[in-house]
């Protein structure tokens, strides 16, 4: 019985470490969220899921030499890119001085040396939009959620979902609905929940909530007006 158990266990652990790539920020680089969660460790490895994955960083780094040196400390930005690898490595833009590293980010767009099992890493980036004041950067978590909803982005069981990626069957329904084709999209959304594999049935509820976050305040409106009429 000991012996069964002890190899369930083990067996458990290779599917998770199977499952999961190591995030590893490189020294100057601190990892502050990632998938909309405070990172369990700003300067050591993160275990992060396969697929679309978010992280807010931000260079923070010494530069300059002797009396010239400095720490730098730079804005935070929110990266996204496709983990498929066991190992993701980033790294901070070079910068050998307080001056170089200034003028690098005064561009808004640096470039960040991201990798993945040794080959470079595609990647999206956006400056984290930071209040007015003295302090900017208080409330991270505020910030990171703010961005995200603006965004349409929610993260199902760790997973980042954006709603750009597909359009629900049923948020298309809703948008047929608000042009005054409410019978013709209640029949295709019925169709289409027929036709939907079970499987996906937790994929379309992060879509639905994706999608809701990014709706004005009138789509949002007008949805939940069409979910009472498909009732």
């Amino acid at each position: 019985m000991k012996r069964s158990f002890i190899a369930a266990v083990l067996t458990a652990g290779v599917v998770f470490s199977t499952n999961s790539a190591t995030l590893i920020p490189m020294k100057g680089i601190s990892l502050l969220y990632i998938n909309g969660q405070e990172a369990e460790s700003k300067i050591k490895p993160n275990e992060v899921k396969p697929g679309k994955t978010q992280v807010v960083l931000q260079m923070d780094k010494k530069v300059g030499r002797g009396s010239s040196q400095a720490v730098y400390t730079s804005a935070p930005y929110v990266l996204t890119f496709d983990v498929t690898g066991d190992e993701i490595k980033i790294n901070h833009p070079v910068a050998r001085s307080k001056q170089e590293a200034e003028a690098v980010f005064r561009t808004g767009n640096p470039e960040w040396r991201v990798s993945q099992d040794g080959k470079s890493l595609t990647y999206s980036q956006e400056k984290l939009q930071g209040r007015e004041g003295m302090l900017p950067y208080m409330g991270m978590v505020e910030l990171v959620a703010k961005h995200n909803e603006e965004r349409g982005i929610t993260f199902g069981s760790g997973e980042m979902v954006a709603a750009e990626v597909a359009a629900p069957a049923v948020a298309t329904a809703a948008v047929a609905s608000a042009n005054g084709k409410s019978v013709e999209a209640k029949q295709n959304a019925q169709t289409d929940k027929k036709t939907m594999p079970a499987a996906s049935n937790a994929n379309n509820i992060e879509q639905l909530k994706a999608w809701y976050l990014k709706a004005s305040k009138e789509e949002r409106k007008e949805f939940r007006k069409w979910m009472i009429d498909q009732e």
